[in-house]
This record gives structure tokens, C-alpha cells and sequence, in this order.
């Protein structure tokens, strides 16, 4: 008898502990989704949700004699909770109509690795035309010596004698910016910060990252390789202060995934440290690019993913420091989906609409190939100088809503493990006083 009262009494406890942990995790990812301004019919529903998911077992759990009535309402309550989630699941059928009317024009860059040494005219006017900066791959350039050195400056001269400026995007060996070759990537953005200076090249702007989880190489879910991950946050920051002072006027900036950037809302590095790849920290980047891509959803999904990572990055950081990288419409990796021209117009109408100061295109070679030769001049009209009265709709849809949730969620579930490890403690202790109460 007692033994069976000793077992039950742990089960309500770990119960009680684990749902505890639960409520946590979903109304942080609640708070977070309502704190970059998601629309009141998308997240009330995970409101709904958490009440049915959350209440209903934590009455059951409690165990005093007047708790049948409690028991009772909790599940009519359970029941109407159901109902109002299968109801709200579409959001209503909600359309936000977003009107260009009064936007400023947005500046349209492009990412690319071309050699613009012999590119036409007509192509060099419409990117000076466009307003944007090339992003310009230079890891094929790499290293940065005799005819490859000669030949990314002759390009940029070229692009020079337009206007356009550049931001170089620096090579982490075969990788991605991330923390197994983070060295890597100092050495080839210092040597990259030399060569402009040894060239002369006015028009270089800055450089900038590709900040991805690295290749052939798992998450690191339980933290095992931090102190490694400290390094290179380390070293970062030591050497963006030695290119500022040996290059001055230079940018250094960083292109990353939406979790890099969600990461910093609960002061923790947790996702980064799972993606060992860090962002924020070590933060001080003179700006910050989001990977935008829709071509990853369906078609209807499209217009509401972008709608709700760009209004995200308005809420965390300064608009002049922020651009969004839309497409994709080719040289991607292998297997990647790719925007149509249209798709590609609603998504940089969208930017606009939404105050975006700047949208990339990701990338210029692709979109070439696909869209023919005047592309740039075709897409910088069709998103700047729309006819009167262009709107862009955007079609609510649960499962992009769910996909922001979940990363929101996933960084909660972290916590666990480093900046909330004590709040567990605290509450697995006053879960046992409730189980023993109960």
C-alpha cells in the first residue's frame, strides 16, 4: 500500500514538473510571436491551444476531494477550447491588403560571383539603375593573389565606372561561416580588407558572412563544445576591431537563418550554440541580412512567411541596418526551390510595402539564365514604378505561423539546459509540494 502511494506520488510529481516545463516553453514561444508583432487572429489561437493542452491535465492531476466539480468544468471548458482551435485554425480567412502607394522605393541588390569584366552595358546601367549594392562572391577569387587578384579588381573597377557598389562576400573555406571555421573566415575577410586597400577600390563597401550551420556536422543539442563556441564568439569581436582600425570606413555585416536572429530575444546563445554557428552574440555587426527565401513553402504560403519574418526584423533591429535576401531564383545548392518572376515581383513588392530598405537577390547569375537579359530592369520597374493602385495581398496561413512558433518553442525547450536550468529546479521542487498536497 505504501509503496503504491509512493509511486503515485512520483508520477504526479514528474507529471507536475514536466507539464510546468511544458507551460513554460509554449507561452514563451506565445510571447515571443506576440512581441514581433504577429497579428492578434494568428496568435490567440495558440492561446486557445495551450489553455486546452496545459489545463485540462493539470486539473487532472489535482487530486483533492473538491476537485470533481473543477474536473467537470475543465472539460467543458476543455471542449470549447477544441472547438475554437479547429475554428481559428485558418486565421479566419484573414487577407492583409498591403498598399504600395505611399512606400519609398526599395533598393534592389543582387548576390553574385560573376566576372563583370566584359559584362554588357546595358546590364551594368540597370544594376546602377536599380539603386542596390552586388554582394560579390569572391571565394572563387580566393587566394587573393597574381591573375585571380587582377581579375576581382578589374571587375569591380568595372562596376566602379556605374556606380555600384560592392560588399564582398568572404569565404569560410568550403563552409559556412560557423564555428569549426571561424579562422578561416577572419583570415580570408582581413586578406580581403588588404587587398582593397592595396587596390584602391573606392567602391568596396564592406564584407560580409554567411552564417549556416556547418556541414557534415550534427547539432550540438547538449552544449558539449561551448567552450569552443566562446573562441570564436571571442574571436569575432577581436577581429572586426582590428579591420575597423586598420580598415576604416569598411563595413563588416552578416547574412543568417531567422533562428541566428530570434536567438538574442531571450539573452541566451542557445540556438546558436545547437547551430554552432554564432551571430549574437557576438553581435556589433554593422549590418544584418535574413535569408527571406518563400521558395522553401507552397505557393500560398509564400506571402505570409515573408510578411512575418520582415515585420520580426523591424521589431529587433534598426531598418538601416537590416536587408532580407528574397528568391530563390537559382545557384543555390543542389535540389533548391526556385521563385518564378512573379513570385519573385510579390515578394520584393512586399519588402517594399513593408518599409524594407533594402531586398538581395539571391542570385544575379540564376536570374539571368532564367529571365533573360533585361531582368534587372524588368523587376526594378515592375517593384518601384507598379502601375497606380498595386496592392500586395497577403493570405493568412497556420502552418508558416506554426513554423515561427516552433523555432520560438525550440529556444524556450533550450533553456533547459543553461539560462532557465534553475527556474526547473525551483519547479520541480514546488511540484513535488503540490503532488504531495494533491
Amino acid at each position: 500500500m505504501a509503496r503504491n502511494k509512493a509511486i503515485r506520488f512520483a508520477l504526479r510529481w514528474a507529471a507536475l514538473t514536466l507539464l510546468g516545463w511544458l507551460a513554460y516553453v509554449l507561452l514563451r514561444a506565445l510571447w515571443t510571436m506576440i512581441d514581433l508583432g504577429a497579428q492578434p487572429y494568428d496568435w490567440l489561437w495558440y492561446l486557445v491551444l495551450i489553455g486546452a493542452g496545459i489545463g485540462l491535465p493539470a486539473c487532472l492531476l489535482w487530486r483533492r476531494p473538491c476537485g470533481a466539480s473543477i474536473r467537470r468544468m475543465s472539460i467543458v471548458a476543455y471542449v470549447a477550447f477544441l472547438i475554437a482551435a479547429i475554428v481559428g485554425y485558418y486565421g479566419f480567412g484573414q487577407v492583409t491588403h498591403l498598399d504600395l502607394g505611399n512606400a519609398a522605393p526599395v533598393r534592389i541588390s543582387f548576390w553574385t560571383g560573376m566576372d563583370f569584366r566584359h559584362a554588357p552595358e546595358t546590364l551594368l546601367k540597370d544594376l546602377s539603375d536599380a539603386g542596390g549594392r552586388v554582394y560579390y562572391g569572391a571565394g572563387g577569387y580566393y587566394p587573393l593573389e597574381g591573375d585571380r587578384r587582377e581579375a576581382l579588381a578589374a571587375s569591380i573597377r568595372r562596376l566602379a565606372e556605374f556606380g555600384v557598389e560592392v560588399y564582398l562576400a568572404t569565404p569560410s573555406g568550403d563552409n559556412f561561416l560557423s564555428v569549426p571555421v571561424h579562422q578561416e573566415w577572419i583570415a580570408s575577410t582581413q586578406a580581403a580588407a588588404a587587398f582593397v586597400r592595396r587596390e584602391g577600390l573606392l567602391n568596396v563597401r564592406g564584407f560580409i558572412g554567411d552564417a549556416e550551420p556547418p556541414l557534415g556536422l550534427a547539432p550540438d543539442i547538449l552544449g558539449a563544445e561551448r567552450a569552443e563556441f566562446d573562441r570564436a564568439v571571442t574571436a569575432y569581436r577581436d577581429a572586426m576591431a582590428t579591420i575597423r582600425r586598420d580598415a576604416p570606413g569598411l563595413e563588416i555585416g552578416v547574412t543568417a537563418v531567422w533562428a541566428h536572429y530570434v536567438d538574442r530575444l531571450d539573452g541566451d546563445a542557445d540556438l546558436a550554440v545547437l547551430m554552432r554557428s554564432p551571430v549574437d552574440p557576438p553581435g556589433e555587426w554593422d549590418f544584418v541580412n535574413l535569408m527571406t527565401y518563400s521558395s522553401y513553402f507552397a505557393p500560398e504560403q509564400r506571402a505570409y512567411s515573408v510578411y512575418l519574418l520582415e515585420r520580426a526584423m523591424a521589431r529587433l533591429y534598426p531598418a538601416e541596418r537590416v536587408s532580407h535576401l528574397i528568391g530563390l531564383v537559382g545557384g543555390g545548392m543542389p535540389g533548391e526551390p526556385l521563385l518564378d518572376f512573379d513570385g519573385l515581383v510579390r515578394d520584393a513588392r512586399l519588402s517594399r510595402a513593408l518599409g524594407v530598405r533594402e531586398a538581395g537577390v539571391f542570385q544575379l547569375d540564376g536570374a539571368l539564365a532564367a529571365f533573360g537579359p533585361d531582368f534587372v530592369r524588368r523587376l526594378s520597374e515592375a517593384v518601384n514604378d507598379p502601375p497606380n493602385g498595386t496592392r500586395v495581398a497577403v493570405p493568412f496561413s497556420r502552418p508558416i505561423s506554426l513554423a515561427f512558433f516552433g523555432i520560438a518553442a525550440a529556444d524556450a525547450m533550450l533553456d533547459i539546459l543553461g539560462s532557465r536550468a534553475g527556474l526547473l529546479i525551483a519547479w520541480s521542487i514546488v511540484s513535488g509540494w503540490l503532488a504531495r498536497r494533491g
